[in-house]
């Protein structure tokens, strides 16, 4: 695998700067970031369900796709400085606690964002992106 597409959703604040942490960060992995609910992702993607663009997912360049607690595995997997950590949080004696935080996670992320303030990138006025760094092509 040499490259991981995440569709995020940019109107979440929480979403948004998770996918700007990654964006930072030392990738043995190429990522790239497509808002979830964007013409881009439906055109790329026509196989994923509408409801499928509310949760977390990647896909690889080799056709894999994974949802939830597996596409944030994969993304840990796709850093320098957190492979490690992806193998260990996938081990089964932790996957049932990564599991359930990351649902957590999941269904709490709006209400998170508006606590601490974070805004999407939608709500920031940049409109829809493709990634933290910049906009769809047209």
């Amino acid at each position: 695998m040499k490259k991981l597409t995440v569709l995020y959703d940019a109107s979440c604040g929480f979403c948004f700067r998770c996918c700007e942490w990654l964006e930072r960060q030392p990738k043995l992995v190429a990522l790239e970031f497509v808002p979830a609910h964007s013409v881009e992702a439906r055109a790329r993607f026509p196989e994923l369900r509408p409801g499928e663009a509310d949760e977390l997912v990647a896909v690889s360049d080799e056709g894999g796709v994974y949802r939830g607690e597996r596409a944030y595995l994969l993304c840990l997997y796709a850093l320098r400085d957190y492979r490690a950590w992806s193998y260990r949080f996938a081990e089964p004696a932790l996957r049932p606690f990564v599991r359930r935080a990351f649902d957590w996670l999941a269904q709490n992320r709006k209400d998170l964002s508006e606590l601490v303030g974070l805004v999407g990138r939608e709500a920031a006025g940049g409109g829809p992106a493709c990634g933290p760094t910049g906009p769809c092509p047209s």
